[in-house]
């Protein structure tokens, strides 16, 4: 691995430029600055010392908010040092190579897909093809929320198709857990749903249970139909 910047003529540590480095620790010593430490394997013994703790640049920071990602140990990224002072490293970014690939190929040159995946899998999908949409989606590619254009768009890992119900249109706001339950829990509040329409599609059963009362109200025409037996159990019961 080459340095990736010039040194100075008279051989002294100053270092001007941008470099390559390894992380060696991602652990910081003093909690709460989310430093790392490196190693330059093009220095003389780069390939065993360290650097001091190098802060790391983000695309923002702040008290307690800004982007959150720490590099793993083994990453390659680029590093500068302020005032050209080894004692002072910046950690820039990543850099990615033909060791650690990218998540998005681009074959087609287009550049439809920005986001963020995690090392397990978790993907934040900006997806600009001709289907655009804002994807975010477990692992297991089974629990998927997704607002937009609901049809796949483009090429490559990242192009998604999100599952949605049967008759929900081209397009809109989707949440799908495929393999699993999917839980709505407002314990504190009241759970409102307002809508030109409310359908429920259900292939084993559906059950509504309430502690208090239960009002059931059409402006309309109201219809309650069973394929088999109905019952309707009360204290007292009325239909009018």
């Amino acid at each position: 691995m080459s340095s990736g910047g010039p040194r100075t003529a008279t051989g002294d540590m100053t270092l001007f430029g941008v470099y390559y480095a390894v992380v060696t620790q991602n652990k910081d010593e003093e909690k709460g600055i989310a430093r790392i430490k490196v190693r330059l394997p093009w220095l003389d013994n780069g390939d065993k010392d360290q650097t001091f703790w190098a802060q790391l640049a983000t695309p923002m920071s702040g008290d307690k908010f800004g982007w959150y990602t720490l590099p793993d140990i083994g990453d390659v990224v680029a590093v500068m040092f302020l005032a050209g002072d080894i004692r002072q490293p910046i950690v820039l970014g990543g850099i990615w190579s033909k060791t650690d690939t990218p998540v998005e190929d681009n074959a087609n040159g287009k550049d439809d897909f920005r986001g963020y995946r995690s090392r397990q899998g978790h993907k934040v999908i900006l997806d600009d093809s001709s289907n655009g949409k804002v994807v975010l989606v477990d692992k297991t590619n089974k629990n998927v929320a997704a607002v937009g254009a609901f049809g796949k768009g483009g090429d490559g890992p990242n192009a998604t198709e999100p599952p949605k119900p049967a008759g929900a249109g081209s397009g809109g706001v989707t949440i799908s857990a495929m393999d699993g339950p999917l839980k709505v829990n407002c314990p504190k509040g009241t759970l409102k749903v307002s809508a030109l329409g409310v359908k429920v599609n259900a292939k084993n059963g559906v059950e509504i249970h309430s502690k208090g009362e239960m009002t059931i109200e059409a402006s309309g025409v109201g219809q309650v139909g069973a394929s088999g037996a109905g019952n309707f159990d009360g204290a007292s019961t009325k239909l009018n």
